[in-house]
């Protein structure tokens, strides 16, 4: 029988020495000679020729380059997917929007005349820095395969976003007790949502900190305090938190969250015990401030600053004179300081830096309205 022949198989009809044995001996080099010029025979030698240099191992298997070319093929995906996904991280962290004006298609090499985005801006950066695989994927990749595309973006940012969700999840864990802050807004859609913040202590090598991170915005539909009782409880289990370890719930005054019956604070109270109730404290303050500032001498103050930074910011002349009076601030008390901080009839909080500068500032802007009437 032949040994490279036997068990290959063909569309030829093997017969002699593949699934017979020889036995006429007298022709037996004829009968090798034919045999040796069989398709099936050439197609099997080599097979077992590769299959011998295999088991010695003079050379790869086929199944093993093909698979160390599949495995190269995705490091380098991978390394690909590693710089956008650097990018946009960087994007989030400076607070910059991703996507211009027009950002589809694939990513042209050269500066274009129209903004097409902060990250495309970034990834043609990247490459002329000398990135040579994104280069490389930038110019050969298929319009379905560049990472780029605004879909990818969001799956990514959503991406992102879990996992540092998850981070700060396993720290609250490791806390164990915690706090949870919540208040319910509208945003610029016009979609009622819940803002979820969480309050705990974060153990360093350098000490304990107290900290409150916000974990997620959550759409709701019913605003009644049951309701609202409920997705709390609903989000947080889904989050992983354990609602046992719940020690503190911090709400704004709305009657919904504190009220005396069946609201917010008393539903979760209910359920668990140990969850103290405490009023918002800087939205106390807010409600304090916003009555005393109905009494005549104060309103009338309040008007007074914001008439005083509407005369100086409406004229660029009268902005220079105040803005070199000003200038001794920073010699006094080393503050950079150019121009007054509009009030702020909503934001408290913007509204206490234009008093508090306001007071600071206030020789400062007698001498520029004084320089002014002269």
């Amino acid at each position: 029988m032949c040994l490279s022949g036997v068990g290959k198989g063909s569309h030829e009809q093997p017969k002699t020495l593949v699934s017979l044995p020889l036995k006429n001996w007298k022709s037996a080099l004829e009968s090798f000679e034919k045999h040796s010029k069989k398709i099936y025979y050439k197609a099997a030698f080599i097979l077992a020729e590769n299959f011998m240099r295999v088991t010695e191992g003079q050379q790869k298997d086929v199944h093993l380059l093909l698979q160390n070319r599949s495995n190269e093929e995705v490091q380098k995906n991978r390394k690909i997917l590693t710089t956008v996904i650097e990018t946009i991280v960087f994007c989030g962290r400076q607070e910059l929007s991703l996507r211009g004006h027009r950002d589809s298609g694939k990513l042209s090499l050269t500066e274009q005349k129209y903004n097409d985005g902060n990250l495309r801006a970034l990834l043609r950066y990247r490459i002329r820095g000398g990135d040579l695989n994104l280069q490389d994927h930038i110019i050969n990749a298929n319009a379905n395969a560049t990472y780029i595309s605004s879909d990818i973006q969001n799956e990514l940012i959503s991406i992102i976003a879990s996992h540092v969700q998850s981070l700060i999840v396993r720290k609250i864990e490791k806390s164990k007790f915690y706090s949870v802050l919540a208040d319910e807004t509208t945003d610029i859609s016009r979609i009622e949502q819940f803002s979820l913040c969480i309050r705990y202590v974060d153990e360093h090598e350098d000490g304990m900190k107290l900290r409150e991170d916000f974990l997620t915005f959550v759409p709701v539909h019913d605003l009644t305090g049951a309701a609202l009782a409920s997705t709390l409880k609903e989000t947080l289990v889904s989050l992983g938190l354990n609602l046992n370890n719940l020690r503190g719930q911090g709400y704004d005054g709305a009657s919904a969250m504190r009220g005396s019956f069946r609201d917010v604070q008393s539903i979760i109270r209910e359920a668990y015990p140990t969850a103290v109730y405490t009023h918002c404290a800087s939205h106390c303050l807010n409600l304090c401030l916003s009555d005393a500032s109905k009494v005549t001498s104060i309103r009338n103050a309040f008007g007074t600053i914001s008439e005083v930074c509407t005369f100086f910011r409406r004229s660029a002349k009268r902005s220079n004179i105040l803005k070199n009076r000003l200038k001794v601030l920073k010699e006094e008390l080393n503050k950079n300081v150019t121009t007054l901080i509009k009030y702020c009839e909503t934001r408290w909080v913007e509204r206490h830096e234009s008093v508090s500068l306001f007071a600071d500032a206030f020789s400062c802007i007698v001498l520029a309205l004084e320089d002014i009437q002269a």
